[in-house]
């Protein structure tokens, strides 16, 4: 797993996996478990939310990087929000804006689009 860093956190989050209520007590988001899906049900949730982005695009935004997490992990908004600590949610969020390698939100669109042809 490249750069990927395991954060482990203090209160459990429950997520689904395979149809199943799991709870999970470390997070690592890593490119392999991104697919297009998660990523266009996270924008149109953050746009429907209200979400106002900088110059630069939706990936600069944290609450986006949270819907996206919430999106990859299978879990439920608030609890990713009030379970984490405020280092913890750093990192989670970080862990996801990785994913983009700086490159912006189209160009990993079309990454991942790619390698699926």
């Amino acid at each position: 797993n490249v750069g990927g860093k395991m954060v482990r956190i203090k209160n459990k989050i429950k997520c689904k996996k395979d149809d199943k209520d799991i709870e999970i007590s470390e997070i690592n988001i890593t490119k392999d478990m991104l697919c297009p899906k998660h990523l266009l049900e996270a924008e149109k949730e953050f746009l429907l939310m209200g979400g106002i982005f900088p110059q630069g695009g939706m990936e600069e935004s944290r609450h986006y990087l949270t819907i996206l997490a919430t999106k990859i992990l299978n879990c439920s908004y608030d609890d990713l929000v009030e379970k984490l600590s405020g280092s913890e949610f750093l990192e989670v969020t970080n862990q996801v804006k990785g994913l983009f390698d700086g490159l912006g939100l189209e160009a990993l669109v079309s990454k991942i689009l790619e390698k699926q042809s």
